[in-house]
């Protein structure tokens, strides 16, 4: 196993540990969850004979809780449940997409509050297991997935039908979405329609632990700003819109700050910039000559981000989203000089989604606290690359 699956086991094993052990309370309850899906992988455009499929299958194992203790994080998300997925998938054709296995660290939101407890916004993240891939010789038809790990997110919407004691009865419908993060060429992506019945058998009655009303402070103005900083490496595989394809991974330097404000203990948002370096980019400038690029090739491999970012944090954890305009990056708009939205688009803007774990709780507003992140990392809404990194907050005196 590489290298830098480990670290993503790593992180998702201590992610789940503070999303789920927690002692057992009378505030608590904990349940097993079994549940099937079907449906359908989407046709990827890029490919033009994308291969016939039957129905798409899997067999999900979930465990998880809810606390209702006012003190913690949950409180301020409405009461959410918390776990951890195991799944089975067939694709429908095992000879070229195979069968997957996924682990995914989990939330689920209570959603329409006109119907209490009736609907949950199910949030998963992890990672997934591929028995096959691309292979040039042996699977050169399998363009959508091209390593045997990749990250895996889910997005479901549940109903519940029927209640009765320790059971609970539901149907769903969700979005599954399975991609290296460009670390391994080709990585189109495997995208997948779902729909779910479910049965969730609980260790206590449902009708003995009630969701109390949710309690909404008011919302103060901003009080809490903090500096953050942050050191990255990522994995980056060069693809034909980046100049010859070259099937070698190089890695990608990340240095960060920010400035930003805490809302509510729970809403941490921020601005800042980031400063990148592509040995990609460095390397392929060594070996050709690019006009416009070679004269100075530390400069035309770096990239120079400005950025807003908000983290919701949750105790120990935070689900990271950015979103950034590149005010440099010309390696890139190089070999990219299509004028259509879509290029447009992954020109001028880059995201980034994925998750930090913190050292300290950061519902206690420690005036320092370092973390380490995963994410991935975009142009626009494609894939760039996978990164890992470490970082510091230093939490100012409030005003």
């Amino acid at each position: 196993m590489s290298r830098k699956i480990r670290l993503i086991g790593v992180f998702l094993i201590g992610l789940s540990s503070f999303c789920y052990s927690q002692k057992t309370e009378n505030n608590k309850i904990s349940f097993i969850e079994t549940e099937y899906m079907i449906g359908k992988i989407i046709p990827n455009q890029l490919i033009k004979d994308f291969p016939k499929t039957n129905p798409q299958q899997a067999f999900v194992l979930n465990i998880g809780g809810t606390s209702l203790d006012t003190n913690k994080w949950g409180k301020y998300y409405n009461f959410p449940a918390s776990g951890l997925m195991f799944v089975y998938s067939d694709f429908g054709n095992n000879e070229i997409f195979g069968y997957m296995v996924n682990v995914l660290p989990y939330i689920s939101l209570n959603v329409f509050n006109k119907f209490p407890g009736k609907y949950k916004l199910k949030l998963g993240a992890g990672i997934s297991y591929f028995n096959t891939h691309f292979d040039s010789i042996a699977n050169p038809i399998n363009e959508v997935i091209g390593s045997h790990f990749t990250w895996d997110i889910k997005i479901f919407l549940y109903h519940q039908i029927f209640q009765s004691n320790k059971f609970k009865l539901k149907a769903g419908i969700g979005f599954s979405h399975e991609s290296n993060g460009h670390t391994k060429l080709p990585n189109l992506g495997a995208n997948s329609y779902l729909f779910s019945l479910s049965g969730q058998f609980a260790n206590k009655k449902y009708d003995d632990f009630k969701l109390p009303h949710r309690i909404k402070g008011a919302n103060h103005s901003p009080k809490k700003y903090f500096i953050n900083t942050q050191q990255g490496i990522g994995f980056h595989e060069q693809d034909p819109t980046e100049g010859p394809m070259t099937n070698r991974k190089k890695p990608v330097y990340s240095s960060s700050i920010a400035y930003g404000t805490i809302f509510n203990n729970h809403i941490k948002l921020r601005v800042g910039l980031v400063y990148r370096f592509y040995e990609q980019f460095n390397t392929h400038l060594k070996e050709n000559t690019v006009n416009g690029l070679s004269d100075n090739r530390n400069l035309s491999a770096s990239n120079v981000i400005l950025f807003v970012g908000n983290e919701f944090l949750m105790s120990h954890f935070a689900f990271d989203v950015r979103l950034g305009i590149n005010l440099h990056k010309p390696f890139y708009r190089k070999f990219n000089q299509n004028s259509d939205v879509g290029t447009t688009l992954r020109k001028l803007f880059s995201s980034r989604v994925g998750l930090n774990m913190y050292l300290k709780n950061t519902n206690k507003l420690p005036a320092h606290n370092f973390f380490i992140g995963a994410h991935i990392n975009a142009n626009m809404a494609k894939a760039d690359f996978t990164e890992f990194s470490l970082g510091y907050t230093f939490l100012l005196k409030n005003n």
